[in-house]
């Protein structure tokens, strides 16, 4: 699936999503993360996909981008 950032400066042909939290200078926030390719040596490859303000939020556009994988795997999804 393609997944075009929430930032808009991506589109990242992603394999796996996944979400933590985020500790430090933006605490308290949630981040939703896009692998692609694989992994290799040096770490895996990701992209941040998207950041929230609370883990509903994350879940509810996790939950989009499952909706529109279950219609179509190999679609396209815009981050909000």
């Amino acid at each position: 699936m393609w997944i075009r950032t929430q930032d808009k400066k991506e589109l990242v042909k992603v394999i796996r999503v996944y979400t933590s939290r985020i500790f430090g200078e933006k605490k308290g926030k949630h981040i939703l993360w896009g692998q692609f390719d694989g992994t290799n040596l040096f770490g895996e490859n990701k992209a941040t996909l998207g950041i929230y303000p609370t883990e509903e939020l994350l879940m509810e556009e996790l939950a989009l981008i499952e909706s529109v994988l279950k219609e179509n795997p190999d679609g396209f999804y815009e981050m909000r």
